[in-house]
């Protein structure tokens, strides 16, 4: 007579195909007639070759709804490891993996084993986050693990990432454990001022990429045997579930290091040699910025303070990927909070959260959109509604609305340009009747490298870069600036990031325009009319004060 347990494990292992129910019959029969009822059917039946011991492990994952683990090669780090004794471990058939917050991931053979979590729980003071694993890999990785841990292990002052850390990184045949490995990256990147970590799996080797200023740079290769365990502490600590492997993933988690704190989401990507991960890293100081600090010249942020100021009314920010976008809505929605204000977003993800302002993050798979999160919204009377990006008509629709009827409304879009945008909307099926009275402007930006401060030089351009530019080659007294390269720089002769914008900003003129459904170059020919300044000539200015460089003006602003 077979226990719950057992029998909903049979009914799993049946829908899941690993066995035949005719097979499953004969096994209990057999169990039975051998007197073998105190062995767990899961036991008997890889015992007696009816299943693998990996099929078993699957079908009691699912019946537990506990994740799945191979612990081949796994690295524990020594203070994970020192919360377990290895006597209790042994007892209990279990080993801790990873510790994040107050949360013990702990690899477990027999998922019935209440008792053995309780100990674990009263022994750690953590709360126990079981995975499954087969019992011959736990006492595998018991065996490997304490025995290193013999071995003479750093004092707790040294537990934090240090600059010894950091060189072992980059020096091979260094042991480091998983724990530092990870933070030891996420420190350098912060030091570094990356945007974004680019973990890449090949035939041979992992990748460590970082994103600073725009540009991706190989900074550390670690073995192919060392890839596992550092992509699960990723997957631990961004709560997602490390034994998917074969499935995109998406998650998040908040890391303090190098004296910043930072929001950190996550992307997984299975591709041919395993999983791909993408860190964006989210410096919460950049929330605190002021309109000041955007990089607009005198005369765009006189444009932007002047709309940002109107009642009601829709500004658009616009750009590619990686533009500045969410920073430039940040920091705007910063200046305007208040008491006195309700200010909504509709944001996919939340990538800051800002005090005074609600923020509500989309998710699709509650059928909460950003139209019907905005049709909610609107009925939370709203002053200031902040939509994180008008992907299709009837979010656009929604916004128009909106900002016709009493609300201040902040969206971005994909557009190369300001003037553009307004073409976008109107092929989104938005009537240019609505559009017209209810777009108060449009700012577009890219971001370009700065020259590197500790090594500018200065120097006169030649006819060949002037020409370039459509700068007049009777032009005198222009000087244009570089890097020579320096330590601060690392040879690369720049060192942070600098907006280049354009900022249409709508009169009753373009308003006009729109209405009769006028082509693109008639709204900017009557915009530089009115003194529009588009993103090469803002580039150009940027350039002539030493800002950036002609190479970057140059590629920022190609195809424009």
């Amino acid at each position: 007579m077979l226990n719950a347990f057992d029998e909903k494990l049979g009914k799993i292992l049946v829908q899941q195909g690993l066995i035949s129910e005719a097979n499953l019959a004969k096994a209990v029969e057999d169990q039975n007639m051998k007197r073998d009822n105190q062995k767990p059917l899961g036991a008997f039946l890889t015992e007696m070759k009816y299943v693998s011991e990996k099929d078993v492990l699957k079908a009691l994952g699912i019946e537990f709804n506990f994740p799945v683990m191979e612990l081949k090669e796994i690295i524990v780090d020594p203070v994970v490891l020192s919360l377990v004794p290895e006597a209790m471990a042994r007892q209990f058939k279990v080993i801790p993996l990873y510790l994040v917050e107050k949360e013990l991931t702990v690899a477990v053979a027999d998922p019935t084993n209440i008792y053995g979590i309780d100990a674990l729980t009263n022994q750690t003071r953590c709360h126990i986050q079981p995975v499954l694993a087969l019992e011959r890999e736990i006492m595998a990785a018991i065996d490997y693990n304490y025995r290193a841990q013999s071995r003479p292990q750093p004092q707790p002052d040294e537990d934090p990432v240090t600059a010894t850390d950091l060189k072992r990184l980059e020096e091979a045949g260094k042991e480091v454990s998983t724990v530092k490995t990870v933070d030891g990256v996420f420190l350098r990147a912060v030091q570094e001022g990356a945007s974004d970590i680019h973990v890449e799996p090949s035939k041979d080797k992992l990748s460590i990429r970082l994103r600073v200023d725009g540009m991706l740079k190989e900074y550390y290769t670690f073995s192919s045997k060392e890839q596992p365990s550092i992509i699960s502490r990723i997957k631990i600590m961004s709560h997602l579930d490390f034994s998917e492997r074969q499935k995109p993933q998406d998650g998040r988690f908040k890391l303090q290091i190098g004296g910043k704190e930072m929001d950190v989401r996550v992307s997984t990507l299975p591709t041919y040699f395993g999983e791909k991960v993408v860190l964006r890293l989210l410096d919460q100081e950049k929330i605190q910025l002021s309109l000041e600090d955007l990089g607009l010249s005198s005369h765009n942020l006189n444009l932007l303070k002047t709309m940002i100021a109107q009642p009601y009314g829709l500004l658009l920010v616009t750009g590619p990927t990686g533009s500045g976008k969410s920073t430039t809505l940040y920091t705007v929605l910063n200046t305007l909070k208040s008491e006195e204000k309700n200010i909504v977003t509709v944001e996919d993800p939340v990538e800051y959260q800002i005090p005074l302002v609600n923020q509500v993050q989309v998710n699709l798979k509650k059928d909460l959109t950003f139209a019907n999160a905005l049709r909610s919204v609107l009925r939370q009377d709203p002053n200031v509604v902040m939509i994180g990006e008008i992907r299709d008509p009837e979010s656009g629709q929604i916004a128009t609305e909106a900002a016709l009827t009493g609300h201040l409304v902040f969206s971005t879009l994909h557009t190369n340009d300001s003037v553009s945008a307004v073409v976008r909307l109107v092929e989104m099926g938005i009537e240019p009747f609505l559009l017209a009275p209810s777009l108060l402007g449009i700012v577009a930006q890219r971001l370009a490298r700065k020259v590197c401060s500790e090594c500018m030089e200065n120097y006169a351009p030649r006819k060949a870069e002037l020409d370039r530019l459509g700068i007049p080659e009777e032009t005198t007294g222009i000087k244009f600036s570089r890097g020579k390269g320096c330590p601060a720089c690392k040879g690369l002769g720049y060192k942070g990031r600098i907006a280049i914008h354009e900022i249409l900003m709508v009169d009753e003129t373009i308003r006009t325009l729109i209405s009769e459904k006028a082509p693109t170059a008639a709204i900017r020919a009557h915009a530089v009319q009115s003194g529009f300044i588009d993103m090469r000539l803002d580039g150009i200015r940027k350039l002539i004060k030493g800002m950036t460089t002609l190479e970057e003006v140059l590629r920022v602003t190609r195809g424009l």
